[in-house]
């Protein structure tokens, strides 16, 4: 009883060892997300995409970096390689840019996400005002060893804001439904996203 006992106990201590000599092969995603700065500090926008981000690469078999994460760290290198222009544009980061920033980070993949949105139209009814505009995701899923995109695809949906007269619609309302129509739509195969993978 006592050999059977001290066997148990062997057992339990060597266990977690094991366990944590296993290298952790679930893949680390990257989420980037490049928009107008107006709109990219929109707080819509900073809840929809990281939600869909998570819909996307599910808990259970994706380790997803917090958005704010991911975020500081592409605000750190266009600061350090002078890509601000002003407060309100910056020069787009590339595949190369998001190899480098995610290579920091570890990451295994990275979901980009770049947001443009054309010229505001407005109409007028006989009782109303009304906001219209149209934008366009374009999303990149990259591998960050090979620097291959998985996934690229422009997903362009339209937008609506109205308001009677003498209100005024609000165009962040036309943007942002424009912006959940298209992620709405977004869909990627993540079936074949595996650790080992990035590692050929």
């Amino acid at each position: 009883m006592k050999k059977l006992f001290l066997t148990l106990l062997l057992i339990l201590f060597i266990m977690p060892c094991a366990f944590a000599a296993t290298p952790d092969q679930t893949p680390t995603i990257g989420i980037f997300l490049e928009a107008p700065v107006t709109y990219a500090n929109n707080e819509t926008v900073r809840k929809v995409v990281p939600e869909k981000a998570k819909s996307l690469f599910p808990a259970r078999s994706f380790n997803v970096l917090p958005f704010e994460q991911t975020s500081r760290e592409l605000r750190t290198y266009k600061e350090d390689h002078r890509m601000n222009v002003n407060q309100y544009y910056s020069q787009p980061v590339n595949r190369q840019d998001i190899q480098s920033i995610c290579k920091v980070l570890n990451c295994d993949y990275a979901l980009f996400i770049t947001i443009n949105n054309d010229a505001p139209r407005v109409s007028a009814g006989l009782f109303s005002v009304s906001f219209k505009t149209s934008v366009t995701c374009d999303v990149r899923l990259l591998d960050i060893a090979s620097g291959k995109y998985l996934t690229s695809k422009a997903i362009t949906k339209d937008g609506s804001s109205t308001a009677v007269i003498m209100g005024v619609p609000s165009f962040d309302n036309a943007y942002n439904e424009a912006l959940g129509k298209a992620l709405d739509e977004l869909t990627i195969d993540t079936s074949k996203l595996t650790k080992e993978s990035t590692q050929l």
